[in-house]
């Protein structure tokens, strides 16, 4: 009988592990943030040093501020400005991110939208955003309650690279 729970014991710890690495390709755990915690905590760091510039602040200004952008959905890309440094997407156009008609060469963050519970279904391939030679940032917006780990679930090939943000903003826009 001791054999078989040792046996049992091992074949589960082997399994585990399988799974451990077969969801994180290369084994890097995701730093995944809420936006609004993530700079509430930037500012109130920045209060207390003297430092007046920090990577959040970029962060927000890239987000929140009018910049030149693309948005690509269902395969159609409209660019409006010179040199757009935010591209507007969903999870059902991800597959066709390196589209031709994309100006990629200074897009710095990508703002992948989740609309409804299905959308947690699918899955978010970081290796799609290796033609996006300036990309920092992937932010997702999501009209959803998803918090880190629904994303990491839906995470493939983690690029630490990349900083991932969230946001949840499930408001009715349609009044």
């Amino acid at each position: 009988m001791r054999i078989k729970v040792l046996l049992l014991l091992m074949f589960v710890t082997l399994c585990t592990n399988m799974f451990a690495q077969a969801r994180l390709d290369n084994g890097d755990t995701p730093d995944i943030k809420e936006l609004s915690t993530y700079l509430n905590s930037q500012r109130a760091m920045r209060l207390s040093s003297s430092n007046t510039y920090s990577d959040a602040t970029y962060l927000e200004k890239i987000i929140t501020e009018v910049q030149p952008s693309v948005y690509f959905f269902d395969g159609e890309v409209k660019t409006y400005g010179e040199k757009p440094k935010n591209l507007f997407t969903d999870l059902s156009s991800l597959t066709q991110l390196n589209h031709p008609n994309i100006q990629k060469n200074n897009v710095e963050i990508i703002i992948i939208s989740i609309n409804n519970n299905s959308d947690l279904n699918r899955t978010l391939d970081m290796s799609l955003f290796s033609s996006y030679k300036n990309l920092k940032y992937v932010y997702i917006t999501s009209k959803v309650s998803i918090n880190e780990n629904n994303i990491s679930t839906m995470l493939r090939n983690y690029n630490s690279a990349y900083s991932i943000y969230f946001k949840v903003d499930n408001k009715d826009t349609n009044q």
